[in-house]
């Protein structure tokens, strides 16, 4: 079986860093490894008009930090495949058109590791309930500054998806702070450990070698639950060594 980790934290919290990270790492010490972004089960929404689809990002009950927006099916459906040990592939999300591309993401067969990465990776409201929660051997949940954050986001969403400046901002007040707070923020609870990489200054080589630092621990700990796995569980056990 796949050993799965969700992925979970607000907008530009780091999650996606943390998740090729803990990769990158694995990959080194020779760990098959698959990253999945939730960001790819969007609902398609390519039968609205224009202006209905500009409008998805200030709508309160159907945004993309809603749930509403994710297709949870779709989600639960690349986690069956990837535990099964098949080789699939997956369309990727095109933002700009608000509904999948052409482009495909390839996913290897016999991975030993899957890691999805997404705001609402460890959702459990409805429609999903439980049904990703168990699925997964580790949640975790991503947390930073709400200005790192923020500022993330904001980068993001002018270099990547051809956003102006203003629609930014706006989206950030009107949709992204609120929906956080109301639905991703509550998911941390199901986490199994809660990565905060909070920092206090705007140098990003200190941000990078604090997340670095994390990510290589966190990916430890996944090794050795992996490839150790009876050495794992006697590290986690409280015992004391007679003399």
């Amino acid at each position: 079986m796949v050993y799965l980790v969700g992925i979970a934290g607000g907008s530009g919290s780091g999650k996606s860093t943390v998740a090729g990270l803990i990769q990158q790492h694995l990959k080194l010490w020779g760990v098959t490894t698959a990253i999945l972004s939730m960001d790819d089960c969007y609902r398609d929404f390519s039968g609205l008009d224009e202006e209905q689809r500009a409008a998805l990002c200030f709508n309160p009950e159907l945004n993309y930090d809603h749930p509403h927006s994710v297709d949870f099916g779709r989600l639960e459906d690349y986690l069956h495949q990837l535990n099964s040990g098949q080789r699939f592939e997956y369309p990727q999300y095109d933002f700009a058109r608000h509904c999948h591309g052409t482009n495909f993401v390839s996913v290897p067969q016999n991975v030993e590791v899957g890691i999805v990465e997404g705001i609402f990776a460890l959702y459990s409201g409805q429609p999903v309930e439980r049904g990703l929660i168990d699925l997964y051997d580790e949640g975790l949940f991503v947390v930073t500054s709400p200005e790192i954050a923020q500022l993330r986001r904001i980068s993001r969403d002018l270099t990547e998806r051809g956003r102006e400046l203003g629609h930014v901002r706006r989206q950030l007040e009107q949709t992204v702070i609120p929906m956080y707070r109301r639905f991703v923020l509550p998911t941390a609870d199901n986490a199994t450990d809660v990565i905060n990489w909070q920092i206090h200054t705007a140098d990003n080589d200190a941000m990078k070698r604090k997340l670095f630092a994390i990510a290589r621990q966190k990916a430890l700990s996944i090794y050795e639950r992996v490839r150790s796995p009876v050495l794992a569980e006697l590290a986690s056990d409280d015992f004391s060594l007679g003399g």
